[in-house]
């Protein structure tokens, strides 16, 4: 399957749980790899072909510093469901958001959500 794979996007933000978290600009680092049919692009070398790239960072780092969520988790969440709605030719997304230095004896502490397209028509048929 082909993908689109974004590594190490930095998107400063207010995270975290704690007063003092709410107070300043923290940075996330972003991981995505993004599945989708890139035969197209590939043959005719067209932009509109593929998924914008740009877009794609700019949509992810615009509903997370909206957001100013508390948990990583919740930022991940956020990620996948705009990008899942503005790109319908996205078939399954894996996001990996750290925080760097936020743990003294870690370079970074973080987490990892894959989601497939089905898996969310699925749980909003259940609702």
């Amino acid at each position: 399957m082909d993908a689109i794979i974004i590594e190490g996007l930095k998107v400063d933000t207010v995270v975290g749980c704690f007063n003092w978290e709410r107070q300043i600009i923290q940075p996330l680092m972003l991981d995505l790899t993004i599945r989708t049919s890139l035969e197209q692009a590939s043959n005719s070398d067209e932009l509109e072909d593929t998924l914008n790239y740009a877009e794609i960072c700019e949509i992810s780092a615009k509903v997370i510093q909206d957001a100013q969520p508390k948990l990583i988790e919740h930022a991940a969440k956020l990620v996948l469901n705009a990008l899942f709605t503005t790109f319908p030719a996205v078939e399954s997304i894996m996001i990996s958001i750290r925080k760097p230095a936020i743990i003294p004896q870690a370079n970074s502490v973080g987490i990892r959500l894959e989601r497939h397209r089905n898996d969310l028509c699925s749980s909003a048929s259940e609702q």
